[in-house]
């Protein structure tokens, strides 16, 4: 059970690391995730919990549950503000020199990965952030679904890369708030590897740290639901951020074009339309953003970095194409 006299500071200087999580409905994996929080040793934490637009029901439910974790803030939006602006609001809660994210359907490993993640920051002051280890809560084995760095790489082991899983990861605050933290134009689906983009083009690194883990709540069936607007958002969101990073029109093109393709391989192609369409209205209002630069340059030793990391990134057409006819995974 929780006990009030664990309680941190309240003395903002003093908290090592925020833990955010953002609520919405779900509440017993949500009371779950930061329960996990709490019972994190070996580190001054803070937890921080936005909801966003959760069932009243619900919502009470956390906020009762709440009363008995003294370190936990809790934030209550109006509309549900998506990934991107959930965590900027979570993250502007607090002020400790690192930012931990928990995604409220999983929970810490156990109860040091706190304190390891705070220690591998201290002690590699050129990561500007860490991805964590994410296994099924339910196999213990790794998330094969949360797995999104290049082949050849494997979960046992550590190594630079160009991104973390938003599932369960750590940033340097500085360097956060620095690059102007998440882009809330993404809403949900690439808000990670925009702001990895961003924040590697300081000079930071990013390292993928087997040691710290979390445990994901997959579902048994490992099925994602494109056809009810994933797919939608990861179109317009792929093609927003590489025409913000400066892809040449061709190359959007081909993009475009071949995800049409996937989407009509898959029975979605609408949604593939729409999105296009839309990722062209989120162009035009950032060229007609106030940012300091439009196109966001990165520098060539970030860009050399970022090839290095992933060396098979720039596909060929015919590549790009044949690839597209494969199916959805785990389409639902």
């Amino acid at each position: 059970m929780l006990n009030p006299a664990q309680a941190i500071s309240k003395t903002t200087d003093e908290v090592d690391v925020d833990v955010i999580i953002l609520s919405w409905n779900r509440v017993e994996d949500t009371i779950a995730a930061i329960q996990s929080a709490h019972d994190q040793e070996g580190v001054r934490k803070r937890i921080l919990i936005v909801d966003q637009c959760s069932d009243r029901e619900n919502l009470a439910q956390l906020e009762a549950f709440l009363r008995a974790v003294p370190e936990a803030r809790l934030q209550k939006l109006s509309r549900n503000s998506g990934v991107a602006g959930g965590r900027n609001i979570a993250s502007a809660m607090g002020r400790a020199r690192y930012i931990v994210a928990l995604d409220s359907d999983a929970i810490f490993a156990d109860n040091n990965t706190l304190a390891h993640a705070v220690k591998q920051l201290d002690e590699h002051p050129n990561l500007c952030a860490i991805g964590f280890r994410i296994e099924n809560f339910f196999t213990g084995r790794n998330d094969d679904t949360s797995w999104d760095y290049p082949a050849g790489r494997t979960p046992d082991q550590g190594f630079l890369t160009t991104r973390f899983i938003g599932a369960g990861h750590a940033i340097r605050r500085s360097v956060f708030e620095a690059v102007g933290a998440y882009d809330e134009r993404l809403f949900f689906c690439g808000e990670e590897l925009d702001l990895c983009y961003r924040m590697l083009n300081t000079g930071k690194r990013i390292a993928y740290v087997p040691e710290v883990a979390i445990r994901h709540k997959v579902s048994p069936e490992h099925r994602v639901f494109w056809g009810k607007g994933r797919f939608f958002y990861t179109v317009r969101n792929n093609i927003y951020t590489a025409y913000k990073f400066n892809t040449s029109l061709p190359r959007l093109a081909v993009a475009a074009a071949a995800f049409i393709v996937k989407g009509w391989r898959n029975g979605i192609a609408r949604q593939a339309i729409r999105a296009i369409r839309a990722s062209i209205t989120m162009c035009r209002a950032y060229d007609n953003s106030d940012e300091d630069k439009r196109p966001y340059a990165l520098s060539t030793e970030t860009q050399e970095y970022i090839s290095a990391c992933e060396p098979n990134r720039r596909e060929s057409v015919v590549r790009k194409f044949r690839r597209q006819f494969s199916g959805l995974p785990h389409q639902g």
